[in-house]
């Protein structure tokens, strides 16, 4: 039996939780994840380019100052192999939604945070799924997208959104987060979801893990959806999957896992999806463009920041 309380108390509730997610800054888990992203897209054949990360953090995940780039929804960069920003680097008013990007990074909205009131949660799961297909949609075929979602955006049991999704990407891989690993503040204590994704080229035949279906699971306490890869793959989950009798389904599971062993379990998942990857051809075709050095790059980062606005600064 979910524990309930009224309508008033759960709107509230989402509203401390979402002041504490602002308030609370999680870069340094930002740098951990990034690392384990662009590493594996350095496997799979990526070589920098035409970047774009969006939502918090954006910066931390391109590797600049997060005091620099926490007011900006999303940031654009010219990534070069060695996973630096060398610019020209831009914020949202400068980016062109026609434009195909080599890799996209997006922590989706409200990511981490623990929500109540039952509207809310279907309203973010909805404004996640239109935000990953329109950051795969932007990536260009070859290339590969990043998501950080909140749980059930895998675990919901209607596959919808996720169909979607697959129509344009092949996963590569997936990897389940405890809750509480990107702020331990009171009400941020959301399970979150790396996913990996790789854009199809047109007319391509799917070549990715399967993650349509979502199916209940028993545990000891009452039964949870569980995303059939992760019912599968129990190694991408990095903790003990647990029933939460706060929430609802699909959103009344939680992990519970080990700040202190978080990094050396997220390599060891991401190995698991480079392997995959690898082994299933997911990679990104041969040939793709090189970003010149930083230094090379210099007169260009200066132009851009005497003749317009943005990151870079006066």
């Amino acid at each position: 039996m979910s524990i309930d309380m009224p309508r008033e108390m759960k709107i509230a509730a989402d509203e401390l939780a979402a002041h504490d997610h602002l308030a609370d800054p999680a870069t340094r888990t930002h740098q951990i994840v990034a690392a384990q992203i662009w590493r594996t897209f350095k496997a799979l054949g990526n070589q920098g380019g035409h970047v774009l990360t969006i939502g918090d953090g954006c910066g931390t995940l391109i590797g600049l100052p997060d005091r620099d780039t926490r007011r900006h929804g999303s940031v654009i960069a010219r990534v070069d192999r060695h996973d630096n920003a060398v610019g020209p680097i831009s914020d949202m008013q400068r980016w062109d939604e026609r434009e195909d990007f080599d890799a996209v990074l997006a922590t989706l909205t409200g990511y981490d945070v623990r929500l109540t009131y039952p509207p809310n949660i279907v309203r973010r799961r909805a404004d996640q799924i239109t935000d990953t297909l329109l950051a795969v949609a932007v990536t260009k075929p070859g290339g590969f997208t990043a998501v950080v979602a909140t749980h059930d955006l895998m675990d919901n049991p209607m596959p919808f959104g996720r169909r979607q999704i697959g129509d344009l990407a092949d996963l590569v891989g997936a990897i389940r987060f405890p809750a509480g690993i990107y702020r331990p503040a009171t009400g941020t204590d959301e399970v979150t979801d790396l996913l990996m994704l790789r854009r199809r080229e047109s007319g391509a035949a799917r070549r990715g893990a399967e993650w349509e279906e979502a199916t209940p699971v028993e545990l000891d306490r009452g039964h949870v959806y569980v995303n059939t890869y992760f019912d599968t793959a129990v190694d991408q989950v990095l903790g003990s999957t647990q029933y939460d009798p706060t929430g609802h389904a699909p959103t009344n599971l939680t992990v519970v896992g080990s700040r202190h062993l978080f990094p050396g379990l997220l390599t060891t998942a991401t190995n698991n999806v480079i392997a995959y990857g690898q082994r299933v051809g997911l990679t990104t075709p041969a040939g793709a463009p090189r970003v010149q050095s930083a230094a090379s790059l210099k007169p260009s980062i200066e132009r851009s920041r005497q003749h317009r606005g943005g990151l870079d600064g006066p």
